[in-house]
């Protein structure tokens, strides 16, 4: 399965979500197929990285203040969560040049559904855990830059629920079952920033299936 652990250390203590947060999750989760991929760990090409460098440095100034999400919060309601800047030309094409690592990881040909971000999580942000759209197949979240005062990992839950926690640095990314497996930051971040992009594939000609009864 792949599976990263945390380097030796407890794992940080969480933010539960609110109960209707949890019941969402549980709902996605049930009717998600399980493709029995997990997670891992992986590198950027050192190219592709410097592309999204330069892109998130370049587009400093269009940066805007994130629709509000749910599932994403900050430890101090005077701070505004994460900021975004969409390009969806870019994105796409970086979505085509990871299509073949995804595809090689995930054993199985893909198609593309979405590609979000540059999303900048600001100093207290928080994200509960949570799994993400049905099309949301094959998945990979991306560690572009970050000023921290201690790690921020990715909270990810395997297929048997045992919990494990991520470090991700710059140029790294974490391929993981979107829809299937949960996920997120349920800790405030300590330090200034952590920029982060998000990759989605499913398999090619899949559908998802329809909801199932409660």
């Amino acid at each position: 399965m792949g599976n990263v652990r945390t380097e030796d250390r407890a794992l940080i203590p969480e933010l539960e979500a609110p109960g209707y947060l949890r019941e969402q999750q549980r709902h996605m989760q049930a009717n998600a197929p399980d493709w029995g991929l997990g997670f891992q760990k992986s590198r950027l090409d050192a190219a592709i990285h410097e592309r999204l460098l330069d892109h998130l440095e370049g587009n400093a100034a269009r940066f805007r203040p994130e629709h509000k999400i749910g599932e994403i919060g900050n430890a101090d309601a005077g701070i505004i969560p994460a900021l975004v800047y969409q390009d969806r030309p870019f994105n796409e094409q970086i979505a085509a040049d990871l299509q073949p690592l995804h595809e090689a990881w995930a054993g199985m040909s893909l198609q593309y559904s979405w590609c979000y971000g540059i999303r900048v999580y600001q100093r207290g942000t928080f994200l509960y855990n949570h799994v993400d759209r049905p099309t949301y197949i094959v998945s990979s979240a991306i560690c572009i830059a970050s000023s921290l005062q201690e790690p921020w990992p990715l909270h990810v839950e395997n297929r048997d629920g045992e919990v494990f926690q991520v470090n991700l640095e710059p140029g790294e990314f974490l391929f993981y079952e979107g829809a299937r497996l949960a996920h997120g930051r349920p800790y405030p971040l300590k330090g200034d920033y952590y920029a982060s992009m998000f990759v989605h594939y499913r398999p090619v000609g899949w559908q998802p299936p329809e909801p199932g009864p409660e």
